[in-house]
């Protein structure tokens, strides 16, 4: 386990010393780590188990809402299990313009995408969608390339626990309850996960009664 994430690592590492163009470090950061099956995890939460890399903080682990600290930047991640749960058809290429990065990401019968605007004042927000969940961060461009190569990490590495899901989902609808989950906003962006959902899910089998975000 030690030497696989020994490698993982390295890889990074020779990515992160090998560009000078913050686009092309990008470019190859998604390539390198998204094609890499992360077969280890050492963190469980509900209904879903992931790996959170070295170094990596975790501050929330609000069930489906997750928020991490990379040096100085605060990630937040957002787990849909409602979907994954009804298999609901995602579309996943963004509606949205990203002004600096846009790649769509298809492999292992996964898809998403990754998302980068570079803002007025220099810093940049980076969208990460993929597998039935979220990340969104504000960085500068001196920390990009670390907190990018570790949200990607930790959201390929993302494993749902398909008898856990079954066993939540069947209990709400034997006890005629509507399935609803409140969502944390991160503090610092605007986006919310629920917007997130009206754009990218399409409800096949069932409506999903999700609250309104203040």
């Amino acid at each position: 386990m030690y030497r696989k994430r020994f490698i993982l690592f390295i890889v990074i590492a020779l990515i992160l010393t090998g560009c000078t163009k913050i686009d092309n470090n990008i470019d190859n950061i998604v390539n390198a780590t998204m094609r890499k099956e992360i077969g280890n995890v050492n963190t469980v939460s509900t209904s879903y188990q992931l790996y959170v890399p070295i170094g990596v903080i975790q501050l929330v682990d609000n069930e489906y809402n997750q928020k991490f600290k990379i040096g100085n930047t605060h990630v937040y991640l957002y787990v849909d299990t409602i979907s994954y749960y009804y298999r609901n058809s995602l579309n996943y290429k963004s509606t949205g313009y990203y002004n600096h990065y846009y790649k769509e990401i298809s492999l292992n019968n996964k898809i998403g995408y990754v998302g980068v605007n570079k803002l007025d004042d220099g810093s940049f927000f980076v969208e990460i969608v993929y597998n039935y969940s979220k990340m969104e961060f504000y960085t500068t461009e001196e920390d990009l390339p670390i907190v990018m190569a570790n949200s990607l990490i930790i959201i390929n590495s993302i494993k749902y626990n398909d008898s856990l899901i079954k066993m939540e989902f069947d209990e709400m609808n034997s006890d005629g309850r509507e399935v609803i989950y409140e969502l944390d906003k991160p503090e610092d962006s605007e986006s919310t996960f629920s917007q997130y959902l009206q754009e990218y899910v399409e409800v096949e089998k069932e409506e999903v009664v999700l609250p309104d975000l203040e």
